[in-house]
């Protein structure tokens, strides 16, 4: 990064800067200048003229952290107690009749709490896998956009869906699954409305169907399709944990990582959230295909 000429601000008198840029380099008693929200230059001396001074004096700087999934209606529910000692199905049955309720004030609420938690740690981008959409909730994903903006954090939220329900052999009500067509209406439409395609843009959206016990194999092969229509990225729950595995097999004939194949996802375009139970061929096949994983 060259030197700035001027900057409209400028952080300064850092006690370290680890820049992460190509060389690695770290720059004791450094700066780092910021124009129109873009890192335009690093350097030790004297910093360049700025619009506003950050005096970071003791402090380290880094570039911000970046979260690659999250569930930020979750917040609102995170402490509730007859689900604090359930493994993962029966936590999520334990949560869906309070999640039906969720409408935009509570997911605006909810994400800003979420964001803000985040932005206090460090983090200065984050995604969002919002998979609830309650029938007469309104627009929950609109609403989170909006937290986002309010904190002023880069936001790349994923417009998730479920559309297997208990009846079909899922795990969620009725009541907070949709059929797959509106699913798709809904995510093109998010797509259309929200997604900045510019440089550096603060809000960019993505598909994400829950995952494969809550949508139906149409629906992960339909959205996969859309995805690559609209140029977009693709985001699920995946081998998570060995119910998820069992439910694979008995449900889809046949592991994650195969099932993810059929249903053509296996490319740079996804990301997969979780990913802690592929065998190491599996991991070979998901590190060729340049799948991205949040390993958490």
């Amino acid at each position: 990064m060259a030197d700035a000429a001027a900057a409209d601000l400028v952080v300064a008198n850092a006690r370290c800067v680890a820049t992460l840029d190509d060389d690695r380099r770290e720059i004791g008693g450094g700066w780092v200048a910021i124009t129109a929200g873009l890192v335009t230059g690093a350097g030790d001396g004297t910093p360049p003229p700025a619009a506003a001074t950050l005096d970071a004096t003791d402090c380290f700087v880094t570039p911000g952290l970046v979260n690659t999934h999250h569930h930020l209606f979750q917040n609102l529910t995170r402490a509730y107690p007859p689900m604090t000692d359930k493994p993962l199905f029966g936590w999520l049955q334990s949560l869906y009749p309070l999640w039906r309720g969720l409408d935009e004030e509570a997911a605006f609420v909810s994400a800003w709490v979420g964001l803000a938690e985040l932005a206090l740690s460090g983090c200065t981008t984050s995604t969002d896998h919002l998979y609830l959409h309650p029938s007469g909730g309104g627009d929950l994903l609109a609403a989170e956009i909006d937290a986002a903006r309010d904190l002023g954090m880069r936001f790349h939220p994923t417009r998730g869906s479920m559309s297997r329900s208990e009846k079909d052999g899922g795990l969620p009500p009725d009541d907070v699954v949709d059929d797959d067509d509106s699913i798709l209406a809904a995510s093109e439409d998010a797509v259309h409305r929200h997604h900045d395609r510019s440089h550096a843009a603060m809000v960019r959206v993505a598909l994400a169907p829950c995952s494969p016990f809550t949508v139906t194999e149409s629906l992960m092969v339909r959205t996969a399709e859309l995805a690559e229509r609209l140029d977009v990225r693709l985001h699920t729950h995946f081998a998570e944990n060995a119910e998820d595995d069992e439910f694979s097999v008995a449900t889809f004939g046949c592991r994650p990582t195969d099932y993810l194949e059929r249903a053509g996802w296996l490319g740079d375009r996804a990301w997969l959230a979780h990913c802690v139970r592929p065998d190491s061929a599996e991991i070979g096949r998901l590190g060729a295909a340049g799948v991205g994983v949040a390993h958490c």
